[in-house]
């Protein structure tokens, strides 16, 4: 830690009058939850951060305390040390790693947020799966595994095929396809090597896997908040198709194309989960699949879905999602559900094989060019970066968001910046000697 919010000097009680709210981010998160940060700036909030180190967040944040190294009671310390020196009106985090972490500050320091318990019914997919059985939420049959024995026994009580993922994870990384309890040993194996969940406030040890069955069906994303125990659905996302291999994001369009009668049943089985879980002040993004026997929750998470997810609602409905995660956090009324204007369409470019990133001129006869229809364009890869696949990693190069007047539209429009962004990328082997000029990025 290189800030001790001991030592700084308490505000006057004149200058606590005329203070904007001051809110508690728990971990910044990568570089993509920069507009996270823009919200709060925009909503004249004065920004304290709890972080693992120093990073790009450090020009946003009033101040800054760094945790490496510390343990969760110290670092609950550290934040009631803060609040009592400089009074927070709220806490929050955009971060799946640290959901349990950010109840347990809120609750401490009595400020709006979920119970411990219901943040670590949203984080461990074993307690997920338990606490909405328990609230009369239909799941498929579920076994937490730790060994290869309790693996064996797992197979046999849930079939096959099945889906394994690990109890602590996140972004689908590590979620893979079952067909075989010889393919689930060796998986098993493998991954208990190579799993640690380190993105967060402090390193915590995991070990343990969930084998449940397998879902299929068309898959949904669904954003909104829950306040008081109210939920506020936002949007319904329809997912591209996902390759069984890896379940790694590939694009979404919004609103969604299912008939209305499905939509309300998604929305109403989310409603259900949300309580069953606990759930009464935070962001929620739900994955759902469309099975036979009607919408069935994969998982729901207690923060704001990420990537391209805040844009596509942002422009279709004019929700900014991150603004009403924060309303929540301090306490202050969100903003009702809106009606879609147009539709959003997103594609996400994920590297075929591992190497190095490059990137080369596009047509200078034909740049690509910003427009009103081009929602954003994000490259999450620089020139030079090193791109792994499953399972050595879960790397992706940029997505790209378009709006248009109507789904073939938006779909048009997509099909012709996404050809050309991927043309822009060249991925080169490790073990190649030829060199390959990098490139500025390309003009969007």
């Amino acid at each position: 830690m290189t800030k001790d919010p001991g030592r700084h000097r308490c505000t006057p009680a004149h200058d606590r009058l005329t203070a904007p709210p001051r809110l508690l981010f728990i971990n910044s998160g990568s570089p993509k939850k920069r507009l996270t940060f823009d919200a709060a700036t925009r909503l004249g909030l004065q920004i304290y951060l709890i972080n693992p180190a120093p990073n790009w967040s450090v020009e946003y944040a009033h101040r800054s305390i760094y945790t490496q190294g510390r343990s969760l009671p110290e670092i609950v310390a550290i934040a009631e040390q803060l609040h009592r020196a400089e009074p927070l009106q709220g806490v929050v985090t955009f971060w799946e790693e640290d959901v349990p972490t950010c109840a347990l500050v809120a609750r401490r320091l009595r400020l709006p947020g979920n119970s411990f318990s219901a943040a670590f019914n949203a984080r461990s997919k074993f307690r997920m799966r338990q606490a909405l059985q328990r609230g009369g939420v239909p799941v498929p049959a579920f076994c937490q595994v730790d060994s290869p024995e309790s693996l064996q026994r797992a197979c046999a009580r849930v079939g096959l095929p099945a889906i394994l993922k690990p109890e602590w994870g996140a972004d689908s990384e590590w979620v893979v396809r079952i067909d075989s309890v010889q393919q689930a040993l060796d998986i098993l194996a493998d991954f208990s090597q190579r799993v640690r969940v380190q993105d967060c406030i402090y390193p915590y040890k995991t070990g343990k896997f969930v084998l449940e069955g397998l879902l299929e069906g068309p898959e949904v994303s669904v954003e909104g908040v829950v306040q008081h125990g109210t939920v506020s659905l936002y949007a319904i996302i329809d997912k591209a198709k996902m390759n069984d291999a890896s379940f790694i994001e590939r694009g979404e369009c919004t609103p969604s194309r299912l008939p209305a009668a499905t939509q309300e049943a998604i929305k109403a089985m989310v409603c259900r989960g949300v309580k069953a879980l606990g759930l009464t002040h935070c962001g929620i993004h739900a994955e759902v699949k469309i099975t036979r026997a009607g919408p069935r929750i994969v998982e729901i998470g207690a923060r704001m879905g990420g990537d391209c997810i805040h844009a596509l609602v942002k422009r279709v409905y004019g929700i900014d999602l991150a603004e009403e995660n924060i309303r929540v956090a301090l306490n202050q009324p969100v903003h009702p559900p809106a009606a879609a204007h147009g539709c959003g369409i997103s594609r996400t470019l994920v590297p075929e094989r591992p190497g190095r990133v490059y990137l080369q001129a596009v047509n200078p006869h034909k740049p690509l060019r910003r427009s009103p229809h081009l929602i954003e364009v994000v490259l999450t890869k620089n020139p030079g970066d090193a791109v792994m696949v499953p399972p050595d990693g879960y790397d992706n190069l940029a997505w790209i968001s378009v709006w248009g007047c109507n789904y073939r539209d938006a779909e048009k429009r997509l099909e012709t910046r996404t050809r050309r962004l991927e043309n822009a990328f060249v991925i080169q082997s490790e073990e190649s000697t030829v060199g390959t000029a990098a490139c500025s990025s390309p003009s969007f």
